[in-house]
């Protein structure tokens, strides 16, 4: 199971990727935010309710917040 300083990494390895590809390279706040919007926009197009946004986020919000109290009590 990956530490919440690996999934940092991860985020940061994606944020990059999206900067070097499609964002400002000096601007993580905006990068994060157009990632997000792009996200709603290919999960508006899907078909599948499952990928419904607003559940996906709300499902990952439960998870970092179980994932910082896994943190906490290690």
């Amino acid at each position: 199971m990956p530490t919440n300083n690996e999934r940092a990494g991860r985020g940061r390895v994606l944020l990059q990727i999206y900067a070097e590809n499609f964002g400002d390279p000096m601007d993580d706040t905006a990068n994060v935010t157009d990632i997000l919007a792009d996200l709603m926009h290919f999960a508006h197009r899907q078909s599948e309710p499952g990928l419904n946004f607003n559940r996906r986020l709300e499902m990952a919000k439960m998870h970092f917040e179980e994932e910082l109290l896994e943190e906490v009590s290690r």
